[in-house]
């Protein structure tokens, strides 16, 4: 919706308070051991899959899932019509100095499309449907038919 509507978005919690690290894959510490919490958890499957995907780009890339996180944010800002700014809160120096490492991490095309499409939230209806039967409704050769270059709201 904000980027339909070229609104400005805060994009709170890039590491999702941990979870986008995969600190929790292997240890408990962090905000579930210090604060008795964890603001996300791999409870769904889309979930477990954009962290295994964090996870694949960071070593692709030789930086750590967290960079990759705040990169992959940052990047998704950069190519919005929309202003969208990320908003970190790291509770070390070490933390501070990771989220500033990703200020020189470069996403390829690649890595960032596939972080987009796993994250990618579910629209619901009548969206999906619409989706669904789109190919249909275009003749059956969606490729023929050219989309708008602006998005329109």
């Amino acid at each position: 919706m904000a980027e339909s509507l070229r609104l400005g978005a805060a994009l709170w919690s890039p590491l999702g308070g941990g979870l986008h690290t995969g600190t929790y894959r292997s240890s408990a510490e962090g905000r579930l051991s210090d604060l008795g919490m964890v603001i996300h958890t791999e409870s769904t499957g889309q979930e477990t899959a954009v962290v295994d995907t964090i996870l694949a780009v960071a070593e692709e890339t030789g930086v750590t899932p967290a960079q990759v996180a705040v990169a992959w944010v940052r990047e998704r800002a950069a190519r919005s019509m929309a202003t969208l700014v990320p908003i970190i809160g790291p509770r070390t120096l070490a933390q501070l100095d990771s989220y500033l490492g990703a200020l020189d991490v470069q996403l390829t095309d690649a890595q960032y499309t596939r972080l987009a499409e796993v994250s990618a939230v579910p629209l619901g209806a009548p969206h999906e449907g619409i989706a669904g039967s789109l190919g249909h409704l275009q003749g059956g050769d969606a490729s023929r038919v050219l989309a708008p270059a602006v998005p329109v709201a």
